[in-house]
């Protein structure tokens, strides 16, 4: 029995509803006449777009200027952000696959954060809780009221997506196998996949090569990009490389037919047609009864997306470096595949809601210059009937009422929910995600 049959055997949830109609296994790629436009208009300097066709890379292209004057070629090197995620989360079930390491063992045995030692709960703590983003952890420490590493819950006892996690897992493994991160990934993952040109930060990079980030205006942050080393971020590679990659997950990725399959049922539900595996989001209820495996990525001036559709064997990645590179990507899936438009309001969880009509009055309660819980300048100016918001390292939005306090973007499960004209929570799938308080007023 093959993978695939024996899969749809042990997760019959991913193929509820399976339509008996052919599975489209071609890849449009007329959306590259339209791609430099989609740039221009949203002030994404470049990007850079690789799609598996039949199991194998068809198409890798690069747009636009990944430097002042400097033309994004195939190999420009993009950090990746949170796209580091999985390729943690498949070293470490490869390391589980040659008897190293146990995905229930607790981590304490082998890692334990001051700021939690003395919290009984980090006994509990294992690596299929930071897979599955069940730890406690908020996203980064520095979130927290306290600014320090906490638990809000026990591990396994809930869901709250973190970085921290796996900076934890991070460090684990390394004092487990007395290595550094960027050395297990490097023999486990990168030399065997072929991806030559992925690693994190060192002297060694072409700057010349590397993607610069940009605000939603398209103007460089000209920040340092000596990043370092993270288990939930900051690997640099191309779109090539990522896609290497994605078809080495599709087939398997070596593992044994049960960790492969426990990597793929889904732990954690997110929203009717959103799970998560074990380091991946899992989508279902897709037409023909196709499912995808997905994980994007965005730090300050750079949005990327990695998705596979392992019944057809496709796939895509698309990496940009600016603030509103979302929307670039989101145009690409959304042209890409017989299914894109279904993917992406998938992955974001919009649902419709109703505009309502307010007062300029009412608008103008809300317009000013704010900061949230992660430091970041944020602002909002009123429009036509709706407010405007744009903010360091986030794309310019608008923003629709739905009532006096309450406003929405289309096509994101994203509302941001005003608690006085002082005050506002950002919340996303129905969790708050930040807050932010008013520092001035627009003139």
């Amino acid at each position: 029995m093959n993978r695939q049959s024996l899969l749809i055997k042990l997760i019959p949830i991913l193929f509820i509803g399976i339509s008996q109609a052919q599975v489209n296994t071609k890849v449009n790629l007329n959306f590259e006449n339209r791609v430099q436009g989609w740039l221009e208009d949203k002030n994404v300097p470049a990007v850079s777009i690789g799609i598996i066709e039949e199991g194998k890379i068809k198409y890798v292209k690069a747009f636009g200027e990944i430097q002042k004057g400097v033309p994004a070629e195939v190999d420009s090197i993009f950090n990746i952000a949170s796209m580091t995620k999985p390729i943690v989360a498949m070293l470490t079930l490869k390391l589980v696959e040659e008897g190293k390491w146990k995905l229930d063992e607790p981590l304490f045995h082998y890692w334990v954060d001051p700021d939690v030692a003395n919290d009984i709960r980090h006994k509990k703590l294992t690596t299929r809780h930071v897979l599955n983003h069940q730890t406690g952890f908020v996203n980064w420490r520095r979130e927290h009221p306290t600014k320090k590493l906490t638990f809000d819950f026990e591990p396994g006892n809930g869901f709250r997506y973190s970085g921290e996690g796996y900076n934890y897992l991070m460090k684990a493994l390394e004092n487990k196998f007395k290595k550094p991160l960027e050395k297990l990934l490097d023999s486990l993952i990168f030399k065997p996949i072929g991806m030559e040109n992925t690693q994190y930060w060192d002297e060694s990079i072409d700057t010349l090569r590397l993607a610069h980030c940009h605000d939603a205006k398209g103007n460089d942050y000209n920040f340092s990009y000596e990043t370092g080393v993270s288990g939930a971020g900051n690997i640099l590679s191309t779109a090539e490389d990522y896609s290497k990659f994605l078809i080495y997950v599709m087939n398997g990725a070596g593992l044994s037919q049960d960790l492969y399959d426990d990597m793929l049922t889904p732990k954690i539900t997110v929203n009717e047609h959103l799970s998560w595996g074990l380091g991946w989001q899992i989508l279902t209820g897709l037409p023909n009864g196709e499912y995808a495996l997905e994980h994007g990525g965005n730090n300050t001036g750079m949005w990327s997306m990695s998705l596979i559709l392992p019944k057809s064997q496709r796939g895509i990645v698309v990496m940009t470096n600016g603030d509103n590179g979302i929307f670039v990507y989101k145009n690409i899936i959304k042209e890409a595949f017989d299914e894109g438009a279904t993917i992406f309001n998938y992955i974001m969880g919009a649902t419709p809601r109703e505009v309502v009509t307010l007062s300029d009055a009412v608008l103008e309660r809300y317009t000013g210059t704010w900061i949230d819980t992660d430091n970041r300048e944020l602002t909002i100016v009123k429009g036509d009937g709706v407010l405007k918001f744009s903010g360091t390292g986030l794309p310019d939005v608008i923003l629709y009422p739905e009532s006096e306090n309450r406003f929405f973007l289309k096509e994101f499960d994203v509302q941001f929910e005003f608690i006085s004209e002082d005050s506002f929570n950002l919340i996303s799938n129905g969790t708050i995600d930040w807050t932010a308080k008013k520092i001035g007023q627009e003139k």
